[in-house]
């Protein structure tokens, strides 16, 4: 089975591994449009994805993943037929600046 990703959903797309994602999609395939949603926690930043200016392949959305009706409305407004999951909170992170956590 072939699958040809073209409207990828990205959650989490605004922390490390995300928005490193995004921007290799972008490079790699000037076809593929992108939804970026992030709740924007401690461990994202709109930052990382601010120089990315092609707003014809690139939406960047802040919200939360459990937002079903969020969700809905981006799978059907932007027909996504791909989703890439990054979205995740790590107390791993957080042990890194005060090894109490």
């Amino acid at each position: 089975m072939n699958h040809h990703p073209r409207n990828i959903l990205v959650t989490g797309g605004a922390g490390f591994i995300g928005c490193n994602f995004v921007r290799h999609l972008l490079t790699v395939d000037p076809a593929i449009r992108i939804v970026t949603l992030d709740l924007l926690t401690y461990a994202g930043s709109v930052d990382n994805l601010r120089d990315l200016s092609d707003p014809a392949r690139h939406v960047f959305v802040q919200g939360d993943i459990c937002d079903r009706a969020l969700v809905d409305r981006l799978l059907r407004e932007h027909q996504i037929d791909t989703i890439a999951h990054f979205a995740a909170e790590s107390h791993v992170d957080r042990s890194i600046t005060g090894p109490a956590a």
